[in-house]
């Protein structure tokens, strides 16, 4: 019978600095199925609009010396997860004063929680460490109104441990391969480093206002010159596959909007919204919605348009990924 427990790094550790990063020595000596991670900071004390939770938390990685194990941004390792067990991001987003946002993922090692034939002994290597980053001002200058406020970043970390289990010896290493800017038109061509073999490859764009295969015509993946090619698929085309497989996402937001704003949500695709005014008499409603942004339509009592008040809006939005996978079968 497998026994598993969770052992706690850390748990809601307020950091001083605004930007810097926070490594953790992981001396746990049975096999690790997961990391888990929750973050939270405080807006300031009028709202904190447009600078989401996620872009906070910039990196995070698994290293042994120069090593690198796992590395990837919050918003990549939220994606990877939702691929690997289709549960909904732990996402709770508000612009609204002095309210506490927070999000949370997780890293698993293998295919799934508790995958018995792939996850990450620890014992095998001479320093393993996991690394956080976090930069609050990666959108905004901290601010004590209208950003997030100074010295409100909390983190917590655990790791998921599989009791007394033999090692599998082998694990799922996730890391970012590249990231670039894209030309306005053109081939981009990527070496893929083959001293691993490949699970999965994940594609993801970042360009607001613009869906995946707006930018991205084609993707190909040949080997030995092109004598075998696993795939050549359009990217709108298997973009509408992935979300048919996979199903879509319920994110919740606390919006601080007023009529005529166009709000953006990290989801970047066609949101279908579902939301509420807080306010007796008043309704909300959109007049486009494309590529994860959405125009707000705020009228009172009498249908007119509204475009005075900005009071908080609750937003649920239901939308496929803005990532892009193409996904290895497995038994």
């Amino acid at each position: 019978m497998l026994k598993t427990r969770d052992a706690v790094l850390c748990y809601q550790e307020t950091q001083a600095s605004d930007k810097s990063s926070k490594t953790i020595d992981l001396d746990i000596v049975d096999p690790v199925s997961a990391l888990g991670f929750e973050f939270e900071a405080t807006n300031g004390t009028t709202n904190n609009k447009a600078n989401p939770l996620p872009f906070v938390v910039t990196k995070l990685e698994v290293v042994d010396g120069s090593d690198v194990l796992a590395s990837l941004s919050f918003p990549q390792a939220q994606a990877l997860k939702f691929y690997k067990d289709g549960k909904q991001p732990q996402l709770r987003e508000t612009e609204d004063a002095s309210s506490v946002q927070v999000m949370g993922t997780a890293i698993l090692f293998g295919r799934k929680l508790w995958d018995k034939d792939f996850a990450l002994d620890l014992t095998k290597f001479r320093n393993p460490q996991l690394k956080i980053s976090w930069d609050l001002t990666n959108i905004r200058a901290v601010s004590a109104t209208t950003a997030f406020a100074t010295g409100t970043f909390k983190l917590s970390a655990w790791a998921k441990v599989m009791e007394g289990q033999p090692a599998p010896g082998k694990f799922l290493m996730a890391k970012e391969i590249e990231a670039w800017t894209g030309a306005t038109s053109g081939d981009k061509r990527r070496e893929l480093p083959v001293d691993y073999p490949y699970h999965m490859l994940m594609l993801r764009l970042y360009s607001r206002g613009s869906d995946v295969d707006e930018c991205i015509t084609k993707l190909k993946l040949t080997c030995d010159t092109d004598k075998f090619i696993p795939f050549e698929r359009y990217t709108k085309q298997l973009d509408a596959e992935l979300a048919q497989l996979f199903g879509n996402v319920l994110v919740w937001k606390k919006l601080s909007a007023g009529h005529g704003t166009t709000v953006w949500f990290e989801v970047n695709k066609e949101p279908q919204l579902n939301m509420q005014v807080p306010v007796l008499g008043y309704n909300a409603s959109y007049g486009w919605c494309w590529s994860g942004n959405a125009s707000l339509l705020v009228a009172n009592a009498s249908g007119a348009a509204d475009t005075t008040r900005s009071c908080p809006r609750r937003s649920r939005k239901y939308a496929s990924k803005s990532l892009t996978a193409i996904r290895a079968s497995y038994e």
